[in-house]
């Protein structure tokens, strides 16, 4: 027997979801209704129901609040959202808490008897599911970088192709719809989190552009739909990321001119100003020019030579000197360097300030 833990503010509503439903003619005991979330609680720690049907909107301890104690404590629970708040807010939250359905009271029986049947066939396809789930997400996120480099290179076709690819696996085609619900709303996620560690926040810009994506997970009833819905999400954001990515781009060299101007004496590599800004030195290399129109040696150079023009014309230091105090430990590359931005050698240049 499944067992089933109603939770509900409503006395009323309590009363006909374990009173009127066929729960024995499902192969479901109920082993308790609550009125909040905090009663809810003592009760799943002692009855270990499978699933959990709760209202959001309740005294002491809200649905979602009981939400995130279940995934922390208990995250093999189905929890079903019983709520008369058609909102893609609570839906969006709740399904980022690994809800299984999102129903909209008065509930109507036939569509929740449909739903615990699914969910009975979804407790048993957990069994063999479970064996291969580390393999899987290891899987899942080694593709899911391969889209983030794409979208960030702007090859935009290989990052619809990489998400399709990913929905097509043979693995992920055998899921029960509500893990594929589940594993699209992960999916959506990690790549708003992944995009982040670049200083790309979509997450909020996503919500604000497109408030009802979450929600939408819900009408979906077939494995194709999903796939057809990521790959429009897919272009969503490629869009997102081309009307944001510039301001993006901008602030990041930025922080690498300030790098360099202030650590322009030092042994200071492509490399190391690449790291500082999170980069690849590549792709940096590539974006510094797009950006600055000139490349990252000869920015690096006039700033040396500029601050060697203005040591030079103090007449305290010799040339080796300077050339050490610039940056540059070859004296003969400061000189060619120099020559070739000043139009004269530094000793020339020298002279001629004295």
């Amino acid at each position: 027997m499944i067992k089933v833990l109603i939770v509900d503010d409503e006395k009323m509503v309590r009363d006909g979801l374990v009173y009127t439903m066929p729960w024995k003619e499902l192969g479901i005991e109920v082993v308790g209704a609550a009125a909040n979330g905090k009663a809810a609680l003592e009760i799943i720690r002692e009855k270990k129901p499978q699933v959990v049907l709760t209202d959001i909107m309740m005294p002491e301890m809200n649905g979602l609040e009981l939400l995130e104690i279940i995934k922390a404590e208990i995250p093999n629970i189905k929890v079903v959202i019983l709520s008369g708040y058609d909102d893609f807010q609570y839906a969006q939250k709740a399904l980022k808490s690994g809800v299984v359905d999102y129903l909209v009271k008065p509930v109507d029986a036939d569509e929740l008897t449909q739903l615990m049947e699914r969910i009975g066939d979804s407790l048993q396809e957990d069994l063999t599911f479970d064996k291969d789930k580390l393999y899987f997400q290891r899987e899942i996120e080694d593709e899911l970088e391969k889209y983030i480099v794409a979208i960030r290179a702007g090859k935009n076709q290989a990052a619809l192709s990489t998400i399709s690819g990913i929905f097509g696996k043979e693995t992920i085609k055998n899921l029960p719809i509500e893990k594929y619900h589940k594993l699209s709303v992960d999916i959506v996620n990690t790549i708003c989190l992944m995009l982040e560690k670049y200083g790309v926040e979509l997450e909020n810009t996503v919500n604000e552009s497109y408030p009802g994506h979450y929600l939408e997970l819900l009408n979906i009833t077939s494995v194709q739909e999903l796939s057809e819905w990521m790959q429009e999400f897919t272009k969503k954001i490629i869009i997102l990321f081309d009307d944001n990515n510039g301001e993006n781009y901008k602030m990041v060299i930025s922080k690498a001119i300030d790098f360099i101007d202030n650590h322009y004496y030092e042994d200071l590599s492509v490399q190391r100003v690449a790291q500082n800004v999170y980069l690849n030195s590549n792709y940096f290399s590539h974006l510094f020019k797009k950006i600055r129109k000139e490349s990252f040696t000869d920015y690096l150079n006039k700033v040396r030579i500029e601050k060697a023009k203005s040591l030079l014309s103090e007449n305290i230091y010799k040339v080796y000197e300077v050339s050490d105090m610039v940056g540059y430990s070859d004296y003969k590359y400061f000189s060619s360097v120099f020559k070739k931005l000043v139009g004269v050698s530094p000793t020339e240049y020298n002279k001629l300030g004295k």
